[in-house]
């Protein structure tokens, strides 16, 4: 789509805007705590990446697990409007809602039990862990398309305002709101948190699947859609972490207002995920490919291939947690944020590099290692995207 002369003229003129602080430059990770990388580095990171010619790669394959609300449909309309009516009584004054609330909404709220897990200064508070709001404001639309009913999308405004408003000025997403005064304040691409809330904006905003209706959302919401998709791009662009002039990938929790790796439980220390990175540079390819976009996406693939264990399995039960398996590629959960080595965690809030260090609880009790990126790496080496430096194991 861009012809050469294009790229000649647009890649100088980005450079310059960088070096002039145009543009995000990410963060360098020397030690753990990051600081801004050198126009320099940056600038020569952008020049070797500066072929802008890729198209949006469909991801859905791999993100499509976030529109997934088949837990919520019975398919028998009856009672999908019965328990529809049933959610709008859960809904908190600020709009949103608390997780693993299906057994809840059986019956309708009865003005007195807890609506929420969480309390913060008196206000219960409202999340995105674990699909809440998310898997809400879905069925919702769902519901209002099937029967029109204005109840449905009054509550389903209400939810996306909550969204729009929980975001930070930064770009951010919390896994809570109102604050709640911990680890869960801090930005949150665990348990792919965030990027599923950027997968319901871009449909939202795209009017696909369940919100082709323009009528759904009044046009300021669209708006604000509009900006918050574009802020939480430029989070993810400056938060990713840079070690020595090179772009890596994130962490489960990034600081709102400095971009850096944070600590969330005893057990989740600042670091690289080998696994939340992933949906992260999904979503980033399916975007439309600006050069930041394409730069910081094509820098994690280059990292998850760099850094994968080839022909070993992980068995989460034991007794032996990493065994030969020719076929088998894994990454770990967590590596260090200066450097890619990996490491474990216990309750002690200490780091260990050795699984046996650790507690059984926590041993058994918590995801590792996976081979989270596999479908990724595949699907760009495919999609002509990346170019893997050896093919995976088959």
């Amino acid at each position: 789509m861009q012809n050469y002369h294009f790229k000649k003229l647009i890649v100088p003129c980005l450079v310059t805007a960088l070096i002039l602080g145009a543009l995000p430059v990410g963060f360098a990770s020397g030690d753990n705590t990051p600081v801004p990388t050198s126009p320099s580095e940056s600038a020569d990171s952008l020049t070797y990446n500066s072929d802008i010619s890729l198209q949006a790669v469909n991801t859905d394959s791999l993100l499509n697990k976030h529109r997934n609300i088949s837990d919520f449909i019975s398919g028998d309309l009856a009672k999908d409007t019965t328990l529809a009516n049933n959610i709008i009584t859960w809904q908190m004054p600020h709009g949103g809602f608390y997780k693993d609330m299906l057994d809840k909404y059986k019956k309708p709220w009865d003005g007195k039990e807890a609506r929420s897990g969480w309390k913060a200064s008196g206000v219960e508070l409202g999340t995105i862990d674990n699909k809440a709001t998310v898997a809400e404001i879905r069925f919702l639309a769902y519901m209002y398309n099937k029967t029109s009913n204005n109840a449905y999308r009054t509550s389903l405004r209400k939810a996306v305002d909550f969204i729009t408003g929980m975001q930070y000025p930064s770009g951010g997403f919390p896994q809570v709101y109102p604050k709640r005064s911990n680890y869960s304040d801090a930005v949150t691409f665990n348990d792919d948190a965030m990027v599923r809330v950027l997968v319901l904006i871009d449909d939202m905003i795209q009017r696909k699947g369940d919100f082709s209706n323009s009528n759904l959302l009044t046009n300021e919401q669209y708006s604000k859609l509009g900006t918050a998709m574009d802020k939480s791009i430029d989070y993810i662009l400056r938060s990713q972490i840079v070690n020595n002039g090179v772009r890596t990938v994130w962490g489960a929790q990034h600081d709102p207002v400095n971009y850096a790796p944070v600590a969330a439980r005893a057990y989740e220390l600042p670091s690289k995920s080998g696994s939340e990175s992933v949906g992260i540079v999904a979503f980033l390819m399916s975007r439309p490919q600006t050069t930041e976009i394409q730069r910081a996406a094509k820098a994690a693939l280059q990292w998850f291939d760099t850094v994968r264990t080839d022909g070993v399995k992980y068995v989460r039960q034991g007794p032996d947690y990493f065994v030969s398996d020719p076929s088998s590629v894994i990454w770990y959960r967590f590596y260090n944020v200066e450097d890619n080595r990996h490491f474990f965690a216990d309750r002690d809030g200490k780091k260990y590099f050795d699984i046996l260090q650790i507690s059984e609880e926590r041993r058994h009790g918590y995801s590792w290692a996976g081979s989270y990126a596999r479908d990724l790496l595949q699907l760009a080496s495919d999609s002509g995207y990346y170019q893997l430096s050896r093919p995976l194991p088959r």
